[in-house]
């Protein structure tokens, strides 16, 4: 039974230096996978970086562009917006000088009507010449009085 049991181990030997042989084979193919996966993240990774890359350079340059564009609208926006400003400050002067000049008419019709006649003028212009000259015959006959 002696070499009956050598033998099985020799068998079994063989047997697990077989499957360490696979064993070792299927890790260094593993391996060597990994290897070439990885290889292989790392080229996607640096290309997924480029793409990132130029497509951040990309919404840059378009958002530079459309800023332009928003910044020039703004810009003939207010132009409009002062032009509207303009004409609507215009339109609102024509309007004040309009009605103040029919309330400058309206106070002359006024006026003319509710205004001294010439005969009143007239008497009046004879009252005044009037009391004028007796305040002056009064001063004088005063300053007679008072030199003697």
């Amino acid at each position: 039974m002696g070499a009956s049991d050598d033998s099985i181990r020799e068998e079994l030997i063989g047997a697990v230096l077989g499957e360490l042989s696979l064993l070792r084979r299927d890790v260094k193919g593993l391996s060597e996978l990994l290897d070439t996966t990885g290889k292989q993240f790392k080229d996607d990774g640096e290309l997924t970086l480029l793409r990132f890359t130029s497509r951040y350079e990309q919404f840059l340059n378009q958002f530079a562009a459309s800023s332009t564009d928003v910044l020039a609208e703004a810009g003939r926006f207010s132009e409009a917006r002062d032009q509207l400003l303009g004409e609507i400050s215009l339109r609102q002067y024509d309007e004040a000088n309009g009605r103040s000049r029919d309330l400058l008419r309206d106070v002359l019709r006024e006026e003319r009507g509710r205004g001294i006649g010439r005969i009143e003028l007239a008497v009046w212009t004879a009252c005044a010449m009037l009391g004028s000259a007796v305040l002056t015959v009064g001063a004088l006959a005063a300053l007679r009085l008072l030199s003697i």
